[in-house]
C-alpha cells in the first residue's frame, strides 16, 4: 500500500438498515444478523439508538487501507477510489429521546479490528455538491458527505489530529465505565443535548483501515475486518448499546 493515492468519483447514496435497538437504565448488545437487520426488545424505553450503513458498497475484495489525509476528500465522494475499489464505510446513528425531559449524552464509538490493522473515524456531515453531469450536460447535485477539518488543516504544525480523527480504542474492557478522560479516543460526541419527547439527533461516522506503509493486502479479502460498538450514555446513568460491521 506504500506511495498509494486515492482519487475519489460520485457515486449514489443508498441506505441500509443494520442494527435498531432500544434501552435505558441498562443496556442491550445487538449483533449483526444473516440478513443485516437486528432488532433489540427492553422492558425500558426512555430512549433508543439506530445504527444504519449509509454506504452500500461491494465488498468483495474489502477495504483498501487509507491514510488519515485522506478522510476529506473520501467522506465527499462516499468511499470510493477511481479503480472503484472502497477506502471507507460510513454509518447513520440515530438517538431518539423517547422520554418528556431533555437528555444529556456521551456517545462513544469502540472498534475490534483483526489482528495486524488498526481502525480509524473522524464524524462526517451531510452536505450537497453543485456539479455538471458528463453525460447530460446539465447541472447536478450530490449528495455527500464532508468533515470538519480539510487537508491544509491536517498540514499545519498547530492542528490536533487526535481531537478530529479517533482510534476507537478504550482504556479498560468495561464498557459501563467509560469517560471523556481516559477514553478520549473513543469519544464520538461529549455533553449532546436531545430535546422533548420523540425529539431525534442524527450523527454520521466515517470508518476506515488504517494504512500504515506496510504490506495490508490481507485486509483486502472477503472478510468482516472490524467490528464496532455504538455506546451512549446519559447524565442519568442510563446506557444503550449497539454493534454493527
Amino acid at each position: 500500500m506504500k506511495d498509494k493515492k486515492m482519487f475519489y468519483v460520485f457515486i449514489t447514496c443508498v441506505f441500509l438498515s443494520i442494527v435498531i435497538v432500544g434501552a435505558t437504565y441498562a443496556f442491550f448488545i445487538a449483533g449483526s444478523s444473516v440478513d443485516n437487520v437486528v432488532k433489540g426488545e427492553s422492558n425500558f424505553t426512555n430512549f433508543s439508538l439506530n445504527v444504519s450503513k449509509v454506504t452500500s458498497l461491494d465488498l468483495t475484495f474489502g477495504l483498501v487501507p487509507m491514510k488519515n489525509i485522506e478522510a476529506p476528500y473520501a467522506a465527499e465522494q462516499l468511499c470510493y477510489d477511481d479503480n472503484k475499489k472502497i477506502g471507507c464505510q460510513i454509518y447513520k446513528i440515530t438517538l431518539e429521546n423517547n422520554s418528556d425531559n431533555s437528555i444529556i449524552v456521551d456517545g462513544y464509538i469502540t472498534t475490534n479490528p483483526i489482528d495486524g490493522i488498526e481502525t480509524r473515524y473522524t464524524r462526517v456531515y451531510p452536505k450537497d455538491v453543485n456539479y455538471t453531469d458528463s453525460v447530460t450536460g446539465q447541472p447536478a447535485v450530490a449528495h455527500v458527505f464532508g468533515t470538519n477539518f480539510t487537508k491544509e488543516d491536517m498540514l499545519d504544525a498547530s492542528f490536533v489530529e487526535r481531537n478530529y480523527i479517533k482510534t476507537g480504542s478504550m482504556v479498560s474492557s468495561d464498557y459501563s465505565q467509560l469517560n471523556r478522560e481516559d477514553d478520549y479516543d473513543s469519544l464520538f460526541v461529549s455533553g449532546e443535548e436531545i430535546g422533548g419527547v420523540n425529539r431525534t439527533v442524527d450523527f454520521y461516522v466515517m470508518m476506515w483501515i488504517w494504512d500504515d506503509d506496510t504490506n495490508q493486502s490481507f485486509a483486502q479479502r472477503n472478510q468482516v475486518v472490524y467490528t464496532g460498538l455504538v455506546t451512549f450514555m446519559s447524565s442519568s446513568g442510563s446506557q444503550i448499546k449497539a454493534s454493527f460491521d
